[in-house]
């Protein structure tokens, strides 16, 4: 049975703004700063965040200077995660034909601006 195990990283991690992002089985996750903020994403499938058409997001204040704070934004986005994970069937996230079902997602091209 796949579990989700989100790693432990200390808060300087996200202050520099560096990434997080991993998988448990078809349940693929990503957390980044982004300014005052710590944004989450997760998604199912084998392909790339940006070849997923249906990725979940979800924001969370990350204020400067503000360790109590910051340590609670990290942990509502970990618990956010952990409950986008147990919503799925563990059939869906322990599925291993992933490659030979699906296709990576290709967003429309941008329309050409109009004169």
């Amino acid at each position: 049975m796949i579990h989700f195990n989100y790693p432990h990283y200390p808060l300087q991690w996200y202050r520099n703004a560096n990434p997080v992002s991993g998988n448990a089985g078809q349940f693929n996750y990503k957390v980044l700063r982004q300014g005052g903020e710590l944004a989450a994403w997760c998604w199912m499938g084998v392909w790339c965040m940006e070849k997923t058409k249906d990725v979940k997001e979800r924001r969370f204040a990350f204020p400067d200077k503000q360790e109590q704070e910051q340590q609670e934004s990290v942990d509502q986005a970990i618990a956010w995660l952990r409950e986008e994970f147990g919503a799925h069937p563990r059939a869906e996230i322990e599925a291993r034909d992933g490659f030979f079902t699906t296709g990576p997602y290709t967003p429309p091209a941008p329309e050409p601006p109009q004169e």
